[in-house]
């Protein structure tokens, strides 16, 4: 198995965020979120990564370098330009090596279980499998309808809330979760360097050409986390353990993880569940709230809001 992973947009819905910083290395807390996607392959035994990066690419390469301190190869493949989702892949066919694709968007959170997802492909047959989920609202995501055998009938792009209610009324409420395993062979009839889209045209052309396109539906946690509000929550959920993260500092008391290197006064107020990242110094006049991610090097000595303070904050 490769992996493919899909993290060269702009991030444009995480704005201002991602002035300085490409999405994928916005931080879970004290780590990348690629650091998290990539630790995940690696658990589930794919080491073998192509890598797409295209805006502030160079962070992305400084900070993986080849993958070994992650236990995995990383290789990248560089857009000059964007490519859309499935045409960032196909770039990346020079380093194929047959071997079945698991892709993915480098903006989901989720505890999808990848080597269920992967048996799943292999044992029927399919040429594609789609990892899918449920969410209240159907109107931002492309649906995907499925007959009883779980194989895809049709791709139905975002609709409108009179149409969402319709395909509700029908039973057809299943979402594109972001993670997919393609047999590379698929990609072979496209050009390289043209944009193509997954959603929009890679999918519905191999379906209508017969291709087995199968639905594995997820039943756990899952959110796209492409803007603030979003992001926020995937902090929060986690704190809340409503999704398993290894936070890789102590916890002297339950839900309070904290820095060895943090240094915090006596008179401190702290209320779980919260995170305080390396070298931050809590003032006596500090009350740190429920919910609250302390960035490295931050500074606090006043009573603050819940929320994700950035390194080196300075509050007092």
């Amino acid at each position: 198995m490769q992996a493919v992973i899909i993290a060269g947009g702009k991030g444009t819905r995480l704005r201002p965020l991602t002035y300085g910083c490409p999405k994928p290395m916005l931080p879970l807390f004290d780590r990348p979120f690629l650091v998290w996607l990539i630790e995940r392959c690696r658990q589930a035994g794919i080491v073998d990564i192509l890598l797409n990066v295209h805006y502030q690419a160079q962070q992305v390469i400084d900070y993986f370098g080849t993958g070994d301190r992650f236990g995995v190869q990383i290789r990248y493949i560089q857009e000059s330009t964007p490519l859309d989702t499935a045409g960032a892949v196909k770039l990346a066919e020079p380093w194929f090596t047959g071997q079945p694709l698991v892709v993915f968007n480098a903006d989901i959170l989720t505890d999808l279980d990848l080597t269920a997802l992967i048996t799943f492909h292999r044992d029927s047959q399919a040429q594609v499998t789609l990892a899918l989920t449920r969410v209240a609202d159907i109107t931002p995501f492309g649906l995907v309808e499925l007959d009883q055998n779980r194989q895809v009938l049709a791709f139905r792009e975002k609709p409108t809330s009179e149409q969402a209610l319709v395909f509700l009324s029908q039973g057809i409420n299943t979402i594109n979760a972001g993670t997919y395993v393609i047999q590379p062979d698929l990609f072979l009839p496209y050009l390289a360097g043209e944009p193509l889209s997954f959603e929009r045209v890679f999918f519905p052309e191999v379906l209508a050409q017969g291709a087995k396109v199968m639905g594995f539906v997820h039943q756990g946690y899952w959110l796209d986390i492409g803007n603030p509000q979003k992001y926020w929550q995937a902090h929060r959920d986690m704190l809340a353990g409503l999704i398993s993260y290894n936070f890789a500092v102590p916890t002297p008391s339950p839900g309070v993880w904290l820095s060895s290197t943090a240094a915090i006064a006596a008179e401190a107020q702290i209320s779980a569940p919260c995170f305080v990242g390396d070298q931050v110094w809590i003032g006596a006049n500090a009350v740190i709230p429920p919910y609250t991610v302390l960035g490295a090097n931050s500074i606090i000595d006043r009573a603050i809001q819940p929320g994700i303070y950035a390194p080196g904050s300075l509050l007092v």
